[in-house]
């Protein structure tokens, strides 16, 4: 069971507000321009994230234990929920409609590709997700959660080096949500069709195994 859904939390209504509102003020953007800005942004509050969980690290000991323990997972989270936010938001931008389920279960596809878990290799087309029922549809979201989940271990050495560790793990926050961004773009200014996604649910057994 998945302890932490970002799809839970977003506001999709705050979402839809901070799209219209950034849409009228450049008016004369392109939908891709305005992604790029939001995406920029996203990328330094995941910058920031990777920084200040990071900050115990400069206590000997104690604060190495601390950046260890609850540093790598309370980085995790907010990634966690600053790409889903950022997906979402660019999904607003090519006009999804933020409340049907289909576009919840295509923002899980992408989220789960641009992360590279193994998920999306093994046989998880469009179409398969599109059909996902609700509880599979969270075991997925456990995919993205887990490939996002190695990449903050593989750093976590890093994060306990003194001040540099904090530089460290906010660029590779930046990063990587810079990464993510570029996959989530192409995807939806590729496919401005949504109907794919709605439809009727199957269940799939999704098995969680190390990337």
């Amino acid at each position: 069971m998945v302890i932490f859904n970002p799809f839970d939390h977003v506001n999709k209504k705050d979402i839809k507000m901070r799209v219209a509102k950034l849409k009228k003020k450049n008016p004369k953007l392109s939908n891709e321009e305005i992604c790029r800005l939001l995406i920029r942004k996203k990328s330094r509050w995941c910058a920031a994230a990777g920084a200040v969980t990071a900050l115990p690290g400069a206590v000997p000991l104690l604060g190495t234990l601390v950046v260890i323990v609850g540093g790598t997972a309370l980085d995790l989270t907010a990634m966690a929920f600053f790409l889903t936010e950022m997906i979402l938001e660019v999904a607003a931008v090519y006009n999804r409609n933020l409340e049907l389920t289909g576009t919840s279960r295509e923002a899980v596809w992408v989220l789960v590709s641009s992360v590279g878990s193994s998920a999306a290799g093994r046989g998880f087309s469009k179409l398969t997700v599109a059909q996902l029922s609700g509880s599979t549809f969270i075991r997925l979201v456990e995919h993205a959660l887990l490939a996002l989940g190695i990449r903050a271990t593989q750093k976590t050495i890093l994060r306990v080096i003194p001040v540099i560790g904090m530089f460290i793990a906010g660029w590779v926050n930046y990063y990587t949500c810079k990464k993510v961004g570029a996959f989530v773009i192409k995807h939806y200014s590729e496919n401005p069709c949504s109907d794919a996604w709605e439809g009727e649910t199957i269940d799939v057994e999704v098995d969680v195994q190390n990337e």
